[in-house]
């Protein structure tokens, strides 16, 4: 019934983009008589009439003709009809459903061409730089020839300093092919900038995300972080790792895997009192060993390798559990990265406090307009709308698909299903139809390439690590005979193209070795085979075994000794345990996607107050920047502020106080004395304090020696207290949201107690900053170097 109500809804979508396509389909013969100077020529017409007023919708339909002709001049290849109505669902700021193989590459560079128009910036979002540079360059000659400049966002080396100006002359392009992990970085650092000239990211006008819900649902709860000063590095994480080491489950720690909790038990609490020579590790003194004693247990017992995270050359590199993805540069915070790598034997790097953040989905929400696009779009289409506003448009594909899906293959355990897989593969391998294996793990996937070595069968094995190699892997897994052996997400953003006589043998063959944590997933891999048209198969493989049954089921099936009870015989032939088996699965998924959204449903919610906050420090940044002129009488209301306040949290009444006062933060050259000032009078106090603070402004303006100089000095002291205290911010709600649990008592909820100390902080932050201001003003020593630069030395 909902498939048939989403249908009609999608039919009803499709019906005024269909109306859309009519009307750019009435250029087409218009412009294919056109010479190719006449069609070049289009473009500065189009800016000459969006100078004059146009708008960009009533461009589209001659703007889409013109690159679509251009397209076939050029490439070789022109925009199917179908490729048109993903476009102009792009266009309007909503998520387009292609399918695998429909040329979502293509279908890009009409929305792309349309806003690029504009000179604001119109940006290609994907996942990885190998699929980024790829399509950079394969549509470079398009867009050059119709006249729009287009960049490659990054320098892939990743040793490369960029020199001065250089980011911003690449964000000035027309068009920008990046990742979304490069812009968002880029956008962070943007935000840190000390000057105008040091800023080079424009606004962020118009984007589109290739892998839409890989990137703003999956990716979401990963949040870009600018790593700043080291913290104190505890020297525990070697002694706690051998400590959790004896340990012993449901006798001296517990675990709740659904909810990723783990706990010291009774006995455990006991056994680690005598383990560390103590009373109570819970006392006081004792709060970095027990916090350590608990990162241990999580790194051992909470993060698998070669599934969580990858041991690479010395160092311990994160996956993305739904992806697969390597996440080279994001390290876990408050510790947890440093307890891993205590548990690999590797060296411990720094536990960095952090400097600037970002969710994706916060990231996204500053572009004026973002779509999308994804094979496997509309079973996140709820929360793209919640989240974003964005509805899903599924695009009808250019022929039929003729992929069957058989239903899934049920088996009582791994070992049973395991052997299956592989006497499947061995027996299409001996007709030469192609195979496409895969699995959940890196782990998995090397154990079944190793078994079919073991059998002569060759076969590659793609596990997530060199993307533009696995590309190349994957496009060849259609050829005669060919065994492909990846994890979910290898090779994404590649066709598998068919090897003459494979259509005949019923195309490629994908196995699935079990289902994975999200049905997107599942239905993204299974589209891996029948691309426009093209025969092939899918099917999944299940046991009561899986992870995802593991981790999320729940059945009395699930008891081992009743399991146990069922010979293997009897569980094959049963149709009722193999239906009970797909219902256990199925439900197991559902609760397991289900999870997954509401991780990211509070997630997003702690993300709301860093968010707020965050959109203030930065217009006050930008605020601080745009000045050309810094008014005197605005530094003295300011410096009067902070001396009202400091009279009494500093009691400036008391004469050690006061001399103490002056000293930290105006002058530690004073000389004066207070004998005709009453220290009861709070406002005599604070007007001899602003006359200080105006000396001291005047000193500065004296060693400085012109306006310019000087507004730049002041530029520089009120940023760096804006950014000092920031960083501070960041990073202690960094670790709040670590340690929020913790805080509840009675019924608070921990988003409310989130929410609630991060607004009082963010107050005492506020005010913090004054006081900085007022400090880095009176305290800092300016000076110039030989190429008579302005250099600031701030005081601590």
């Amino acid at each position: 019934m909902k498939q048939r109500v989403n249908g009609i809804i999608n039919k009803g979508r499709l019906k005024r983009i269909y109306k859309r396509l009519r009307q750019v389909n009435a250029y087409s013969e218009t412009f294919r008589q056109l010479s190719d100077e006449a069609l070049k020529a289009k473009t500065t017409e189009f800016r000459q009439r969006l100078a004059d007023g146009a708008s960009l919708s009533s461009l589209l339909p001659e703007a889409y003709a013109v690159i679509r002709e251009a397209s076939q001049r050029v490439l070789g290849m022109y925009p199917k009809d179908v490729q048109v109505l993903g476009a102009i669902v792009l266009h309007d700021g909503n998520i387009a459903e292609m399918q695998t193989g429909e040329g979502k590459t293509l279908t890009a560079t009409l929305p792309l061409y349309l806003n690029g128009l504009t000179g604001k910036g119109a940006y290609l979002i994907t996942t990885n730089d190998y699929l980024a540079r790829r399509d950079c360059e394969e549509m470079t000659p398009l867009f050059e020839w119709l006249g729009l400049s287009i960049a490659l966002g990054f320098v892939e080396d990743p040793e490369y300093e960029y020199m001065p100006g250089e980011k911003r002359a690449m964000y000035e392009y027309d068009i920008i092919y990046t990742t979304n992990g490069r812009l968002g970085f880029d956008y962070l650092i943007d935000n840190l900038a000390d000057s105008k000239e040091a800023k080079f990211l424009p606004p962020l006008y118009f984007g589109i995300i290739d892998e839409a819900d890989s990137i703003v649902l999956d990716s979401a709860q990963t949040p870009l972080v600018i790593s700043g000063a080291p913290r104190v590095q505890s020297n525990l994480f070697g002694i706690t790792k051998t400590f959790v080491e004896t340990l012993e489950e449901d006798i001296h720690y517990a675990v709740n895997k659904k909810e990723k909790a783990i706990w010291l038990t009774p006995e455990g609490i006991t056994r680690a009192n005598a383990y560390f020579g103590i009373d109570n590790i819970y006392d006081t003194p004792y709060f970095d060993l027990i916090r350590n004693i608990n990162l241990a247990l999580r790194a051992r017992h909470m993060f698998e390798a070669n599934l969580d995270y990858f041991v690479y050359n010395g160092e311990v590199v994160l996956i993305d559990r739904v992806t697969g993805r390597m996440l080279p540069g994001t390290k876990l915070q408050s510790g947890l990265h440093q307890a891993i790598e205590a548990k690999e034997g590797v060296e411990i790097s720094e536990d960095r406090s952090a400097m600037a953040t970002i969710t994706f989905q916060n990231f996204f929400r500053q572009f004026d307009v973002f779509s999308g696009m994804s094979a496997t779009s509309k079973l996140g289409e709820k929360e793209f709308f919640d989240l974003y506003g964005k509805v899903v448009v599924q695009i009808p594909t250019d022929k039929p698909i003729k992929r069957i899906d058989y239903a899934d293959r049920v088996f009582k355990d791994l070992t049973a299903k395991n052997n299956a897989i592989i006497e499947r593969v061995c027996t299409l391998h001996k007709k030469q139809r192609p195979v496409l294996l895969i699995t959940r793990t890196a782990e998995a996937a090397e154990y079944f390439s190793m078994q079919f070595f073991d059998r002569h069968i060759p076969n590659n094995l793609l596990i997530a690590q060199n993307v533009a190699k696995e590309a190349q892997m994957i496009a060849e897994a259609g050829q005669l005979g060919a065994v492909t052996v990846a994890t979910s997400m290898a090779g994404r953003g590649t066709d598998i193209k068919l090897a003459e006589g494979v259509e005949e043998l019923g195309g490629l063959a994908v196995i699935v070795s079990e289902h994975m944590e999200n049905s997107r997933v599942d239905r993204q891999l299974r589209g891996r085979a029948g691309r426009q048209g093209d025969p092939g198969s899918s099917q999944i493989y299940i046991s009561l075994e899986d992870y995802v049954v593991q981790r999320w089921g729940k059945s009395k099936l699930l008891d081992k000794g009743q399991l146990d009870r069922i010979d293997a015989d009897t569980f094959e032939n049963s149709r009722l345990f193999q239906q009970q088996v797909k219902h256990i699965v199925a439900r197991a998924q559902r609760v397991s996607e289900e999870k997954g959204t509401t991780t990211r449903e509070m997630n997003n919610e702690y993300e709301k107050s860093l968010s707020a906050q965050r959109e203030i420090i930065y217009a006050e940044r930008d605020r601080v920047l745009d000045q050309e002129q810094l008014h005197g009488d605005q530094l003295m209301a300011l410096a009067q502020d902070v001396f009202q306040r400091d009279y009494d949290v500093h009691r400036l009444n008391q004469i050690d106080h006061l001399y103490a006062y002056i000293y930290r933060y105006i002058s530690f050259q004073y000389r004066g004395d207070f004998s005709g000032i009453d220290l009861a009078d709070k406002q005599a106090v604070v007007a001899h304090l602003l006359t200080l603070f105006k000396k001291r402004l005047a000193a500065q303006y004296e060693v400085i020696g012109n306006d310019y100089m000087f507004n730049r000095f002041i530029q520089k002291a009120i940023l760096k207290a804006i950014d000092s205290r920031w960083i501070q911010q960041v990073d202690d709600l960094q670790q709040l949201r670590s340690s929020i649990n913790n805080r509840q008592n009675g019924k608070r909820n921990a988003i409310f107690e989130y929410h609630r100390v991060a607004l009082a902080s963010f107050e005492a932050m506020r005010e913090a900053v004054k006081v900085h201001i007022v400090h880095n003003l009176c305290q800092s020593v300016p000076s110039f170097d030989k190429e008579d630069k302005l250099v600031i030395h701030f005081p601590n």
